[in-house]
């Protein structure tokens, strides 16, 4: 069994290298293929419009695949690789994503219930090292980042979604038409 928390930071760093920053990796079972499944971006200091697009999983892709073969073969073994952009409902991983996001509307999952509470849908506020705000249904609610389950951008329910009385609404945007592009190999 591999174990995830392990491989990686050794991840982030050989994808840091490549001008990317790992989002988000999970496991996957496609066709009864255990398959790892990387979310990629560009790296915080580059341009936030620019879109991760084919050409940019190809290249993660083919740069993992051989440093894997030497690094983690039993992995390679194994295990398939997915690379895939975050797409409009990105997932939110670190604290630094819920800051680069705030104002927008999120769907977020808790390993334990918060007041009784697991599943949130409320608009992005303010932050701090440990915990940030949503505004659900006009109440600001805090949640711990150590609680976090799942967390993900919920843009096409933003238009049906009332706007947030205490927060100032939407203060960032996503690139226009960002759609999910990945690549895997079985």
């Amino acid at each position: 069994m591999i174990n995830l928390s392990q491989l990686q930071p050794r991840l982030e760093a050989q994808i840091a290298l490549l001008g990317y920053e790992l989002l988000a990796l999970e496991r996957a079972n496609q066709n009864g293929q255990d398959t790892l499944r990387l979310y990629v971006d560009h790296l915080a200091g580059n341009d936030p419009k620019k879109k991760v697009n084919l050409e940019d999983c190809v290249k993660v892709h083919e740069s993992l695949m051989a440093w894997m073969d030497v690094e983690f073969p039993n992995v390679r073994e194994h295990w398939g690789l997915e690379i895939s952009s975050p797409g409009m409902e990105r997932p939110l991983v670190k604290p630094n994503h819920f800051s680069r996001f705030t104002g927008r509307l999120i769907r977020v999952q808790t390993t334990r219930p918060i007041n009784g509470q697991k599943k949130f849908k409320g608009w992005i506020g303010s932050q701090t090292p440990t915990e940030f705000s949503i505004e659900e249904d006009g109440q600001i609610k805090t949640i711990p980042f150590d609680l976090i389950d799942k967390a993900k951008l919920a843009p096409f329910d933003e238009a049906s979604t009332p706007p947030p009385k205490h927060f100032q609404g939407r203060i960032t945007a996503l690139p226009q038409a960002e759609t999910e592009t990945s690549l895997g190999e079985a």
